[in-house]
């Protein structure tokens, strides 16, 4: 029989209420995380007198939202405007200074470049809190050192044939540490790991990939330290030492640069605003310019960094689709007689599409998917749902003869061994990459940015199936064409030479030979200065439900006819995305972008004002497709 046990009275505790405000600058001012797009302002709240020494600008509190606990950041403290019916700060986060006054200013500007709630910048800007490490943390700042000069510099460092990148980047950073911070900015984890390899102890690192302990504790040492070595992938730029003197962002075109979560920003534009800012010097680093650094050069807003060089280069058409030309042959057997030769290819798989024999009609899934083979030694699958296809059929005239289309890696591979027979191959993709090989002849196979490093370079490097590169129906084909090409005809050693596979009109491989992709740059801005596209104009993509996609375009184009909008906003689309999703691109002159902005931003409060579904906009996204 068991026993009742004795009675257990249930405690509350009572919430405090607060009644005595500071008595200096009892008003704070802040950004609240109220998850609500149009609540974007600062909101006032009383500072308690318990809290005076704590709630410093740069702070993170709780307050009450809407009847709601919310985490704020103080932004001001204040002691003019009336603190009738104003609410208390309910508490402090932690003590510890998280946003510098020059974080504030750029979320500032950022908001309204973007069109932006506080902490949709906020939320990338300050890693998550880790309790041990605020604990431990000296608030000790100095913000005291001014720099000399009040306008900074802006230059684009041309990378060179034949030289290690990233222990240029270490170099560089090591010499300009000297006089104040540096900060540096790599689109892809992997070239930060290499550039924290070189850099050893001297580097602060802030990366997603790191605990959150220590990436908070990182944070806290890059916005605190003086002289000090930051570097990180896009989110690290928010990062404000307080001598900060000069900002580096390597391959600043990369997609990897922008942010994918809405409003969409790019480390780019923040990084050219900060240097407008506080006048720190920035540094564009790569081997081809974006096209809005390109336009910057030609207004020379931003100078050159580089040299005059040469490569040897010759191109072998493919005039009947074939992998390798015919007299492509001697020229990679010689290269193959002194060391190793590198293959770039477009696409990595076996082959991305099948056909059918009789039909002609491409071979897809249950699903609507297209069929695609990823390895030579298994059956075709469905790009979309993944689901094996063991039997075959075509779906139109039921014939059970298919034709692989679209070489991918795995079938470059096969091919080029058979090729060249009696030589080791190697295959490297972003699945399986090969980060160093040594100087021995033998065939390298490898993705864009996959290429692995050979010490004193490859003795020939072959863009294979160039027309491929630049085919992509995005407005950043060509740009991305532009800077593959160039980054693996950059690890050619001095002797050695380029081969490209391309079409005899493209401009290509004489900008290779001469080392300068200005005059493909120059062209390409011309064709977007005659369509007003971007670099030329501002681009807001929004997607929407298809079921009020057609009446929101129409009444954006009647806003146009009213004069509501600026004269040179275009309106594209509706375009189908995805699922039941529908894409609408807006554009308009760089001179009228803060009228397109202040009209689709009061349209974006009107729609949450009257209960419609939110928006899903993107201002400057890195493609308008």
């Amino acid at each position: 029989m068991s026993t009742a046990r004795p009675l257990r009275l249930k405690t509350e505790t009572a919430k405090r209420v607060e009644k005595i405000a500071a008595d200096s600058a009892p008003i704070a001012k802040v950004w609240v995380d109220n998850a609500v797009a149009h609540l974007n302002g600062v909101f006032d709240y009383l500072v308690p007198a318990r809290f005076d020494l704590e709630v410093q600008v740069g702070v993170r509190v709780s307050v009450d939202f809407a009847g709601r606990e919310c985490e704020a950041l103080v932004v001001e403290r204040s002691s003019e405007g009336s603190t009738s019916g104003l609410k208390f700060i309910s508490k402090v986060l932690a003590s510890t200074v998280v946003a510098p006054v020059g974080l504030l200013d750029l979320v500032s500007a950022g908001c309204a470049r973007w069109m932006a709630h506080p902490y949709d910048f906020l939320r990338s800007a300050i890693p998550p809190r880790a309790v041990g490490v605020d604990k431990s943390h000296q608030n000790s700042p100095d913000y005291s050192k001014k720099r000399n000069n009040a306008k900074g510099t802006k230059t684009f460092i041309h990378l060179q044939p034949h030289e290690d990148a990233i222990a240029k980047l270490a170099d560089f950073a090591l010499k300009k540490v000297k006089t104040g911070s540096i900060l540096i900015i790599t689109p892809e984890e992997r070239e930060l790991q290499l550039l924290s390899q070189a850099l050893g102890d001297s580097a602060c690192i802030l990366s997603g990939s790191l605990s959150r302990s220590v990436r908070y504790q990182n944070y806290l040492k890059s916005i605190s330290a003086n002289n000090q070595i930051t570097i990180g992938t896009r989110s690290a730029i928010f990062a404000f030492p307080p001598d900060l003197e000069t900002i580096v962002i390597f391959r600043e075109g990369a997609e990897s640069h922008y942010e994918p979560r809405s409003p969409g920003w790019n480390a780019r534009d923040l990084a050219l605003m900060r240097s407008e800012q506080s006048g720190c010097d920035l540094y564009f680093v790569g081997y081809s310019p974006a096209l809005e650094t390109a336009l910057m050069i030609e207004q020379d807003k931003v100078k050159v960094l580089g040299k005059n060089n040469r490569l040897k280069v010759s191109n072998f058409e493919s005039l009947n689709g074939e992998l390798l030309p015919n007299r492509i042959f001697p020229p990679i057997r010689k290269a193959l007689s002194t060391g190793p030769v590198l293959f770039l290819i477009p696409r990595k798989g076996y082959a991305s599409s099948l056909m059918c024999k009789k039909c002609r009609n491409i071979a897809t899934c249950d699903c609507g998917g297209k069929i695609s083979r990823i390895k030579a030694n298994t059956n075709p699958s469905c790009s979309l749902c993944g689901k094996p296809q063991s039997s075959l059929k075509c779906r139109w005239c039921k014939n059970d003869t298919l034709i692989m289309l679209g070489r991918g890696g795995e079938r470059h591979t096969e091919e080029i061994g058979r090729a060249f027979p009696n030589f080791p191959t190697y295959y490297s993709t972003a699945d399986a990459q090969i980060t160093e090989l040594p100087n021995t002849p033998s065939l390298v196979i490898a993705t864009s940015g996959m290429e692995p490093r050979i010490e004193g370079g490859y003795a020939a490097v072959v863009l294979l199936e160039g027309d491929s590169f630049f085919s992509y129906n995005d407005l950043r084909a060509q740009e991305r064409a532009r800077e593959t090409f160039f980054v693996a005809a950059a690890h050619v050693s001095k002797e050695g030479a380029v081969i490209t596979v391309v079409n005899q009109s493209n401009p290509i491989s004489s900008a290779l030979a001469q080392w300068s992709p200005k005059v493909l740059a120059t062209r390409e801005l011309h064709e977007r200065r005659e369509l007003n596209f971007p670099p030329f104009s501002r681009s807001v993509a929004m997607e929407v439900e298809s079921s009020e996609a057609t009446s929101i375009v129409s009444g954006f184009r009647k806003a146009l006819l009213d004069k509501r909008l600026p004269a040179s906003t275009a309106v594209l689309g509706p375009a189908q995305s995805s699922g039941n999703v529908s894409r609408i691109l807006l554009t308009a002159n760089l001179a009228e972008s803060d009228e397109l902005l202040k009209f689709i931003g009061d349209y974006i409060r009107h729609r949450a004002v009257t209960k419609k579904k939110t928006l899903a906009l993107r201002v400057d996204p890195y493609s308008l497709t």
